[in-house]
């Protein structure tokens, strides 16, 4: 067990595997967590995602991240340096992933997920949590990846990730941030995805 599912249980969460680690499932109450993320903010341990480096010099790093484009909002990035990067991207995307980014000449791909605790912060309150974080003393120090407004993804390694979690709840207190898993936030896509067909 990690340290991260350990954590987990600690504050309530019910586990189930995904893409061959173990997730959050719920907190409690999917439809009550669904909601935190659309009136506030909700915090989410998201290890049924794939964390990729990407490494080769400049040119070829941004023809790789390029190469993303085709996968549309399945897969995002943040520059690390100008011949690093990071990728994201969903746990069943991972071969589609890798396998774009590799038609870039001169680039090594390497699957980094186990080193790495990932979190996001969701709701209109993610920005205010964030700043808030930041603000505190003696914070582990985060590769931050801005997916839009209401989502900001953190990654930390593994064996600070229990670090950031509870950090992350005390700055979000006055903002009244809860524990989310991933069938809330299934949920939710999903009513995004019916709301964009009718529009």
């Amino acid at each position: 067990m990690t340290v991260m599912t350990t954590m987990l249980r600690r504050h309530g969460a019910t586990l189930v595997e995904r893409n061959g680690r173990p997730v959050a499932a719920h907190f409690g109450s999917p439809a009550s967590e669904a909601a935190v993320c659309r009136s506030r903010v909700g915090l989410a341990e998201r290890s049924d995602r794939t964390t990729l480096e990407v490494a080769g010099d400049p040119e070829g790093v941004d023809e790789a991240l390029g190469e993303l484009s085709n996968l549309e909002d399945g897969a995002w990035w943040v520059r690390r340096s100008p011949d690093r990067a990071i990728v994201r991207c969903a746990g069943d995307a991972a071969g589609a992933c890798t396998s774009l980014l590799l038609r870039a000449e001169d680039v090594a791909v390497a699957d980094v997920t186990d080193d790495h605790a990932a979190v996001d912060l969701i709701g209109p309150g993610a920005e205010d949590v964030l700043r808030a974080h930041l603000e505190q003393d003696s914070v582990p120090v985060a590769l931050v990846v801005h997916r839009d407004a209401t989502c900001v993804e953190l990654l930390v390694p593994r064996v600070h990730g229990p670090a950031l979690w509870n950090g992350l709840l005390a700055a979000g207190a006055p903002h009244g941030i809860a524990c989310v898993g991933l069938d809330a936030l299934e949920h939710l896509d999903v009513a995004q995805r019916a709301a964009r067909r009718r529009r």
